[in-house]
């Protein structure tokens, strides 16, 4: 059977199946014999297109041994060699009354260069710079030193002083919950107690603070300083 009777029948096959299929669209309950026709429609549908497979395959594997037993009888052609032509010496030979000159060769005498003298730099010698003028004081020095530690102990003394700006904004929003009033109290009541002990007493009965926190710690060492 040729390949156009075999997509004929299967065109009619799947008319069929199309036509039974649309007869159930408007069904409620589909009786038996729908889906045992369906089916059957469905399987010989499949076996047609296998078979087409089955005959285009044989057909391009016939095509491929008809290819290759051509090319196998074809002789193999022998590159034959290429002739290289000959190149006939070329000879020049002067024309007669031709008055050949030849290249002038100008000889110059060698010249003597004489060796410039190197002229050494004069050293510049620089004036000792006097040792007593570059040493500070050690007067001044210490009495930089005790100055500093007067005016610490004084910001101390003063506990509401001891406190950087960056130290005022992370205790009230770390330990204060943000709340300048009750920061500014807490401090001004360390700073009317005048012992360490106490004041730590009122770090626990008052303000209830976890002595393990980070922030808590730092407050307490610039506490500390204050009665050192």
């Amino acid at each position: 059977m040729a390949n156009k009777e075999k997509i004929d029948y299967l065109l009619l096959d799947l008319k069929e199946l199309e036509t039974l299929i649309a007869g159930m669209r408007d069904a409620e309950v589909y009786p038996v014999s729908f889906f045992s026709q369906t089916f059957n429609l469905t399987h010989k549908v499949l076996n047609d297109l296998h078979s087409l497979e089955t005959a285009q395959i044989e057909v391009l594997r016939k095509q491929m041994e008809a290819h290759q037993a051509l090319i196998q009888s074809l002789p193999n052609p022998v590159a034959a060699p290429m002739p290289v032509p000959e190149v006939a010496e070329i000879q020049e030979e002067p024309v007669k009354g031709m008055i050949v000159e030849q290249p002038e060769v100008i000889i110059k005498e060698k010249e003597i260069v004489q060796p410039e003298k190197i002229v050494e730099p004069e050293k510049i010698v620089e004036p000792e710079k006097p040792v007593e003028a570059t040493r500070k004081p050690v007067t001044a020095e210490k009495q930089g030193v005790f100055l500093n530690d007067l005016l610490e102990k004084k910001n101390l003394s003063d506990f509401r002083k001891a406190f950087s700006l960056n130290d005022r904004f992370r205790f009230r929003r770390e330990l204060f919950g943000g709340d300048e009033e009750r920061m500014y109290k807490a401090v001004t009541d360390l700073n009317d107690i005048h012992s360490y002990e106490e004041s730590i007493a009122y770090l626990n009965n008052e303000l209830k603070w976890n002595v393990e926190d980070e922030a808590v710690a730092d407050f307490i060492k610039l506490l500390e300083k204050r009665f050192l």
